[in-house]
């Protein structure tokens, strides 16, 4: 479905309210990632437990948008919950980007945790980090990697490519929707300028909200440094918990059926009361 905004541009959305519902999430995706990779998560949570998830204007079936950044992005996020969770308590949650926008969100926006029963940051991008790496290998190939994706999407050829099969862990229909979504070109642009502006972000400092920190454990290259970065974002709030996900990397922990499982078990568990040390580690079944 889609959510016509103010402007009357249209936001693609999957809502889903039960009658019963108690509480809310609103999901935030990962860069250049549609709002279909929560499918598992989101098929998880409890029946009490309503979901929002949305594509970021541009990707998918979202109206493109001359217009973007923090500010922009914390008004979309306020107007969805308003349109749907108003009433309810709700809980943040967002993988990759998503984690760092929605932690974003609760902190700098005026008025944004009032209602909200926590956040969750699903192996959320650290944007210190991330500018600190500016101009290393890993920068490089962050930024190459999507210039090649744009360009074998618009020769026709992305579909053909071996990589694209290891996202396609999910039902038959939400593969075909995210095949479609990840070679179309304007989401490789997107994504490359969404990168860009992700290193002018703000390091946050505080949170005043439950959090829940939730770390894919078999991340490639040094996994002690991820642990490190992450363990970090606990620190944003006096009311805190890390959890680990045993075996995911940063894609497989939504991307697994068994590993999102846990991560909705994160989403709906009651929040921390106080800041806990050592991480939780959640196994698969």
């Amino acid at each position: 479905m889609t959510h016509e905004r103010p402007d009357g541009s249209l936001v693609e959305v999957d809502v889903s309210i039960p009658p019963r519902a108690r509480r809310v999430v609103l999901l935030d995706n990962g860069l250049g990632t549609p709002h279909e990779y929560w499918d598992w998560v989101c098929g998880a949570l409890p029946q009490d437990m309503g979901y929002v998830r949305f594509n970021r204007p541009g990707y998918g079936l979202s109206t493109p948008a001359a217009d973007y950044g923090l500010d922009h992005h914390f008004a979309l996020l306020q107007e969805l919950r308003e349109t749907y969770a108003a009433g309810l308590p709700l809980v943040l949650a967002g993988h990759s980007l998503g984690g760092y926008l929605v932690a974003a969100y609760a902190s700098l926006h005026p008025g944004a945790t009032e209602g909200v029963t926590g956040v969750v940051m699903v192996d959320a991008t650290d944007v210190a980090h991330l500018r600190s790496s500016r101009r290393s290998e890993v920068d490089r190939w962050s930024r190459q990697s999507m210039i090649m994706e744009r360009v074998y999407a618009m020769a026709g050829v992305a579909a053909f490519r071996p990589a694209l099969n290891k996202h396609e862990t999910f039902r038959p229909d939400i593969n075909r929707s995210s095949r479609a979504f990840l070679t179309e070109p304007r989401t490789w642009a997107l994504a490359l300028r969404d990168y860009r502006d992700a290193m002018t972000y703000p390091e946050l400092t505080s949170l005043d909200c439950p959090l829940t920190v939730v770390t894919a454990e078999n991340n490639h290259g040094d996994n002690d440094a991820h642990r490190v970065v992450q363990a970090k974002m606990t620190a944003l709030s006096e009311r805190s918990r890390h959890r680990f996900v045993d075996g995911s990397d940063h894609e497989t922990i939504l991307s697994v059926r068994g590993y999102a499982e846990q991560v909705a078990e994160a989403i709906a568990a009651d929040p921390p009361t106080e800041r806990t040390g050592a991480g939780e580690e959640l196994r698969a079944a």
